[in-house]
């Protein structure tokens, strides 16, 4: 599940300058668009809390994106979404080996679909295909997309459909490695698939964003000594000085980084390839001991002292 910064918990977003110039740029999207007949029929779609809905279809080579019925759309912007995510979508399957199981389709392609009152901003199945979307975070995409860059929501929850991996890290509490691996990876596929990704709020852009997570919360977890895996990803704490809207799974998402950062994509894929072999993990020390076994397995080298946790088996 995502959220953005300002959402409430009802799910509504409050108003602010980049929401209200956002609505005048759907209102010219809307002037500009095609006339609803030219768009692609209604479709029955069944949301995940089981509500029977109908949705209009935009297919691509992937997924499969489902839009409200009531929406005016573009349809060069649709198709330049659609191509977006299809590569992305490539890139998960290529570095991963695999496709998720097939749960959410239409057309044989992983739903992305828009419906109102969906978990939080997104949502997507982990090891399944389907996304849902909230209505405004559609607006955002669609808005940016207008502008030939990417609202990251969508390539976030990719990573939950990927996400492969649960025998082996998901016993790690609140999610720290599960959606610590949907954080990270949707700036590999986002770069992967060359796309300019959008600004997360009126005040970081998006390589900011990036940054903050995978280069700074490292560094103020690495400057104080005293912060160890138990006290910080272990019970979702963060360093000191950490902004309001992280949690423990960014932290996590920074430890994969560290990784790709020491070693590359051939050391980074080899970590996840020896992964998806690993024994199951039990408990969370029981999944920071696959981190570690497996770093050492493909790389060569000790990251017990990333986790500070020298007592970590290696083998």
């Amino acid at each position: 599940m995502l959220r953005y910064p300002g959402q409430c918990p009802d799910g509504t977003l409050r108003l602010t300058r980049r929401s209200v110039l956002g609505a005048g740029a759907g209102l010219m999207l809307t002037r500009r668009s095609f006339a609803q007949a030219g768009q692609p029929a209604a479709a029955g779609y069944t949301t995940f809390d089981r509500r029977p809905v109908q949705l209009r279809p935009f297919v691509g080579r992937n997924i499969a994106l489902l839009l409200d019925p009531a929406r005016v759309t573009d349809r060069v912007v649709v198709d330049r979404i659609l191509s977006a995510v299809d590569r992305a979508w490539d890139w998960y399957r290529g570095y991963f080996g695999r496709a998720p199981t097939a749960s959410s389709t239409h057309a044989g392609k992983t739903t992305i679909a828009e419906v109102s009152g969906t978990c939080g901003a997104a949502c997507g199945l982990l090891g399944y295909t389907g996304i849902e979307i909230s209505s405004e975070t559609m607006n955002r995409l669609l808005i940016e997309a207008n502008q030939d860059r990417y609202n990251q929501a969508v390539f976030y929850e990719l990573g939950r459909n990927f996400w492969f991996f649960a025998d082996q890290l998901q016993a790690m509490p609140k999610g720290a490695f599960t959606t610590g691996f949907a954080h990270v990876h949707r700036f590999y596929a986002m770069e992967a698939a060359g796309l300019v990704g959008a600004p997360w709020d009126d005040t970081l852009d998006f390589d900011g964003f990036r940054y903050a997570i995978l280069v700074e919360l490292l560094d103020r977890y690495l400057a104080d000594g005293a912060l160890t895996w138990q006290n910080t990803i272990g019970v979702d704490k963060l360093p000191s000085g950490s902004p309001a809207w992280m949690s423990g799974a960014h932290l996590g998402a920074a430890f994969f980084h560290r990784i790709r950062r020491d070693h590359g994509h051939l050391g980074y894929r080899r970590f996840w390839q020896l992964m998806a072999m690993a024994p199951k993990a039990a408990t969370p020390k029981d999944a920071a001991a696959r981190f570690v076994q497996v770093a050492r397995a493909a790389t060569g080298e000790d990251y017990r002292g990333l986790l500070r946790d020298m007592s970590l088996p290696l083998t």
